[in-house]
């Protein structure tokens, strides 16, 4: 009965031969296209030989990709799928995706080997997360998986992507929060208060809070992007003044906080027309500007949109407000604002949203109103 052939990027029995410092070691190999060869690789000694030619045949596997086989831990699947994006995903979503795959992945999978995660396997775990932590992380790690195996899936490591079948974790959008015209009104007259005032130290206070916060109004964009605006990018000279967001500030691990050279999503890149109000603010911080940044941190640098955050939460303390009053309400409340009076496609594009149903879902919430029937409903009524 013929011995059945060696599995592809597999080799048999090592074998060495020789003496002194001159040693040889061979093997079977199966290549990739499916022809087996000897072979060899020589050493100083036997275990030289031997490690040489055990180097030459990893080297040989990983050019062809696979090193990912079923017997693969899901721990080096998630390293190798996370090395696939970088530089192809912004830099915060590959915070959330390490993060996820750390906290969450590791813990429960990492040391299964990937053929032993079955539907099952992974049904479980996303039970689990949303069980104990919520559906909104468990939404997260169903994503990383499903990148992770469709991985596995085109190295061969796996027949198929066990999360597909899994049970899809539908994360409801939480409560859309805005602000009326009128507490908008309040809120810029007590950023400005606060902004002038002195702090418990009796030192002027360098929030520069007020500004930042007419800027989201204006515009609807992200914290860390209006952060990263520069003075080059916004146009104060033609007849209609605009700004164009061009990129982000954002903590990069290991490195610090830089400016990301474009927005959150390919659609994030675009150019808005700035209201009169905004167009005020920015002409008197140009008259006195002294760094790039247009809304720069105490010392001129690039500001951080932590550091904001929590000067945000010390005001908001302050003057009693609602934990959900955050920079962010800022641009829900320009969503909405749009919806209303324009539409719906005219607030997607002003956030940078390529679908309207991201826009509906998460920042203006639905509108729901029925179809005019009076007349038909009036035959109900009285003569």
């Amino acid at each position: 009965m013929a011995r059945p052939p060696l599995v592809l990027g597999t080799w048999g029995t090592i074998s060495t031969t020789g003496k002194g410092t001159k040693w040889s070691a061979a093997a079977r190999f199966r290549d990739f296209d499916g022809v087996t060869r000897q072979v060899r690789r020589t050493g100083g000694s036997r275990q030289k030989a031997k490690d040489a030619l055990v180097e030459h045949l990893r080297d040989r596997v990983r050019l062809h990709g696979a090193d990912l086989s079923s017997e693969a831990k899901v721990s080096i699947l998630a390293d190798r799928w996370y090395d696939t994006l970088l530089g192809k995903k912004a830099t915060g979503t590959l915070d959330v995706y390490r993060r996820t795959i750390k906290n969450h992945v590791r813990p429960a999978l990492g040391e299964l080997r990937i053929r032993e995660v079955t539907v099952p396997v992974v049904d479980r775990h996303l039970v689990a997360v949303e069980e104990n932590i919520g559906k909104a992380t468990a939404a997260l790690c169903r994503v990383v998986l499903m990148g992770m195996f469709s991985l596995a899936v085109r190295h061969g490591a796996a027949a198929m992507n066990p999360v597909r079948e899994t049970e899809n974790v539908n994360s409801e959008p939480g409560e859309i929060h805005t602000i009326s015209r009128e507490e908008v009104f309040l809120l810029r007259s007590q950023l400005q208060e606060w902004d002038a005032a002195k702090d418990r130290g009796g030192r002027q206070r360098l929030t520069d809070l007020a500004d930042v916060v007419d800027m989201l109004l204006a515009t609807g964009v992200r914290t860390g992007e209006v952060l990263a605006v520069r003075w080059e990018d916004i146009d104060l000279r033609s007849e209609v003044k605009t700004v164009t967001i061009t990129g982000t500030a954002v903590h990069v691990r290991g490195e610090g906080l830089q400016r990301q050279p474009k927005p959150k999503t390919a659609a994030g890149f675009r150019t808005l027309a700035l209201p009169p109000f905004a167009v005020r603010m920015l002409l008197r911080r140009a008259s006195g500007a002294g760094s790039q940044w247009v809304f720069p941190s105490s010392v001129g640098t690039l500001r951080s949109p932590n550091n904001m955050r929590t000067q945000w939460r010390v005001f908001r303390e302050a003057y009693d407000y609602p934990d959900w009053l955050v920079p962010y309400t800022c641009r829900k409340t320009v969503a909405t604002m749009i919806r209303d009076g324009q539409d719906l496609d005219a607030a997607a594009q002003q956030l940078g949203h390529v679908d309207t149903r991201w826009t509906r879902d998460h920042y203006t919430g639905h509108v729901h109103t029925g179809p005019d029937v009076r007349d038909i409903l009036d035959r109900l009524g009285d003569d």
